[in-house]
Formats: C-alpha cells, structure tokens, sequence
C-alpha cells in the first residue's frame, strides 16, 4: 500500500514546545509476524534507521498468548509499537524533538512493512500552549477534540468523502482506482474502498459497493417478485450494474426480463469489471437488453408486464434520469402494468432527517394505485436509510404475513439464494416508525 502523506510538521521539530508527535493506528495488518518478536524489532529498528534517528537503545517483550511490545530509544526521543495479532491491529508512537528525524520516512516504512490495509494517523505538537486539553477526563480516544486543528484523520488524497449536505458526511479510503470512464452520460469508476471493496461510482456519488450491494439489490426485487402470484414478464429501467437483472432471474417463474438502460458504456463496464454484481446474468436468455432511454422505450412500446422496476440514479434536477421521476411518466408506467402487476421505484434516501426527495416520488404517484407504501433499509455503504416505494392496485405489501413471504421463498427455492430478505425482513422493511409516519402522511 502506498503511504499518504500525514500532515505538516513543525520546523525545528517543535521549536515553539517540546516536540511534535505522529501517534499510528495500524489496521487490517496483513503481515503474519504481528506475534513474532524478532521480526517487529527489526521493522521498528528500521523505521528508526529510515527516519535518519541516532539509535541510543531498545527494548521488547512478548506477551501470553500473544501481542508484543517495544520501544526504540533514540536520541531525539522515541519509537514505539504494541501489537495486536488476533485483530491484526498495530499501535505506533513516534515522538521527535528535533526536526532532522524523517517521520514521513519512518510512517511510510511502517505502513508497508506491517500491509495496513488502514492505517489513521494523529499528528499534534507536544508542550505547545492549547495543543492538547489538560482536563482529567481527556482520553486517546477522544483526541479528534483535541485543540484547534487536530484531526482524528489526517487530509489524504486517497479519501473518498460522500458529502449528505454542506455540514457533513461520511468518508471512504480508496485504495485504488481500477478504471475511469467518461461516458456520453456521466462519469463511471470502479474503484477499490479499503472496507466495502469494489465499488461502482457515477458523477462522484457512490451507487453500490461489493460488501453490502446485496442488501440495496434484495430489498429493491424481492418483496414485488415475492408477492406477484406469477411474475412472468419483468422490465427493469436502469440497473446497469447487473444486479438488479440478477435479483428478477432467481425467480424460475420468470419468463422474460427487459433491461432498458441509456448508458451502454457503463454496462459494457459492469459486465467486464462488476462480474460480483451480474453473476453472468447478462448471458442468460431470459435477459434481453435494451440500450436506449427509458422513458422513450415506455412512451413506446406496447408491451405489458406483471413487475416493473425503476433502478435509476437519483434525479430531481438535471441529469440522465430525471424524466423518470415525474408524474407524468408514473401514469404511463401504470397503463404498460397488467392489471396484477406491482410497480417499485427505488426512491432515495428516507429517514426522520432526510425524507422530501421520498416524499416526492410518492406523491408524484398520488392517485394512481389503491396502495402506494414506503419500505426502508439501512445500507451500510451509504450510511443511510434507503427508501424504496412499492404500489399496486391488488397488493398491499404491509399485511404479507412472515410465513406467507418465507413460504414463497421455499416454494420456489430461494432460501439458499437470499442472503437479505425473508418472511421477517419484509416485516421490518415496512414497519416505519412513528416519527417517519408523521412527515410521509402515513396512518
């Protein structure tokens, strides 16, 4: 792993205090001698050495059953590490007073010597007015708080930070960036986050990720495909990733699925870099891919099906799916359903602090159906709680009892297929609480 940079130091390592310290948390080790004694005061050492410190002395000592401790003295201050083995964590304190130690150097070494596939960092002046709280009750772990200008993590180029508004967000490593394309729609990368693995981004918003994709795909398919009696005939608008199609074909009932997706570049990416989404679903002769503008297509065509599924990126304002999230099109859609059939629009981010943009969706399909519901799930990647809308004039998804969903996953053998959803999922996806009822205009 490539070592980012950690922050500024100080000249004269500290004139203006005591010194300037650089505190490591090495995580996701993958170097297997996180319990061998021998090896860590070697790295350690040579950390010291790469640093350009005068090594004055050293001492280690190996626990039971595991972990080790040590400690480079050297002429400048110090080194210092304890590790971890059984959470393959390391903790390394380097302190410096003068400004010749490289502690760039030695950081960099450690991070590639132990293989932190997540190494933080805190980096502050020591004896410097205000630069770390005296009061008794400050604790390593509170050290984000720390002074003015202390962050928990330090500015590095490998953060990818998905911003929910002006005043926050959350923050991903990036590892790497596997491919980057400029399509005629949008901007496509798969990249490779250090927790959720692969993922699929569009203009800079994350879509989906490796680790928990599974959870946003099940909770948008299963509960419509589970509920229809004979879901024969399935379209699909967007999901260009796969995964959608995925879902609708563990159904063997399923006869025919339409993929209308605008982007054929990004499924053309998605088919060769996104094989743990699509499952070679694309290859299955029930899929037949359309790559045209969804809107057009159902404007057009004359055809009818049981489920239909809107997986398009988030549009209000401005962008490639924007017409897809208009009154208009949702009674268009509503006439290319059979009379059974079940319509579901994955209808963005919904909870007690962010709910307009659901709200929205449903009440574009105000009037339409004799049911309009809410479902939501928390998907860990996004850091959110996701909305999803599902109407239909026949079915009401709030009173599906549990054994009547699991039931239906036994009949048609799904239960080995599912990771997500079952009888008691689809329970809580629709159970809304009480706050969220109120804003939605729910009963």
């Amino acid at each position: 792993m490539m070592f980012q940079e950690i922050g500024p130091e100080p000249e004269r390592g500290g004139q203006d205090g005591l010194g300037w310290q650089c505190v490591m948390d090495l995580h996701r080790c993958e170097t297997p001698h996180l319990d061998d004694i021998a090896w860590v005061r070697r790295t350690m050492l040579e950390a010291a050495h790469r640093a350009r410190a005068t090594v004055v002395g050293e001492h280690f000592h190996r626990f039971e059953p595991h972990g080790i401790s040590g400690v480079v003295v050297i002429g400048e201050s110090h080194l210092t590490v304890h590790t971890r083995p059984e959470r393959d964590f390391a903790a390394v304190d380097v302190f410096t007073c003068n400004s010749r130690v490289n502690v760039r150097a030695a950081a960099a070494w450690l991070v590639e010597a132990f293989g932190a596939r997540e190494p933080r960092f805190v980096t502050f002046g020591r004896g410097q007015e205000n630069a770390i709280r005296d009061d008794a009750t400050h604790l390593p772990g509170d050290w984000g708080h720390a002074g003015a200008g202390v962050p928990l993590i330090e500015p590095r180029d490998n953060l990818y930070i998905d911003h929910d508004d002006e005043n926050g967000g959350h923050w991903f490593i990036n590892d790497r960036t596997i491919v980057s394309l400029q399509t005629a729609y949008q901007t496509a990368e798969i990249v490779e986050f250090a927790h959720f693995g692969r993922a699929l981004m569009l203009d800079g918003k994350l879509q989906s990720a490796a680790r928990d994709e599974y959870i946003y795909h099940e909770a948008l398919v299963q509960p419509a495909l589970c509920l229809h009696v004979k879901p024969r005939r399935v379209l699909i608008v967007g999901g260009g990733e796969g995964a959608t199609a995925r879902e609708v074909l563990k159904h063997a009932d399923v006869d025919e699925v339409v993929m209308v997706d605008v982007d054929g570049e990004l499924v053309g990416l998605a088919r060769q870099h996104l094989r743990q989404w699509h499952h070679g679903c694309f290859d299955d002769k029930r899929l037949r891919l359309l790559i045209r503008d969804g809107y057009e297509f159902i404007v057009t065509t004359p055809d009818r099906f049981n489920v239909i599924i809107i997986d398009a990126v988030d549009s209000f304002e401005g962008g490639p799916a924007e017409a897809l999230y208009t009154p208009e099109f949702y009674r268009i859609l509503k006439s290319r359903l059979a009379p059974d059939g079940i319509l579901v629009i994955q209808a963005m981010e919904c909870d007690a602090s962010e709910w307009k943009d659901h709200l929205r969706v449903r009440e574009n399909l105000s009037g339409l159906f004799a049911y309009t519901r809410s479902y939501l799930t928390f998907v860990p990647s996004y850091w959110s709680t996701w909305g999803f809308v599902m109407a239909s004039d026949l079915t009401d998804p709030r009173q599906a009892p549990a054994a009547e969903i699991d039931a239906i996953i036994a009949r048609r053998e799904l239960a080995q297929e599912l990771r997500f959803y079952d009888g008691r999922t689809h329970q809580n996806l629709f159970a809304l609480t009480k706050d969220l009822r109120a804003l939605l205009g729910e009963k």
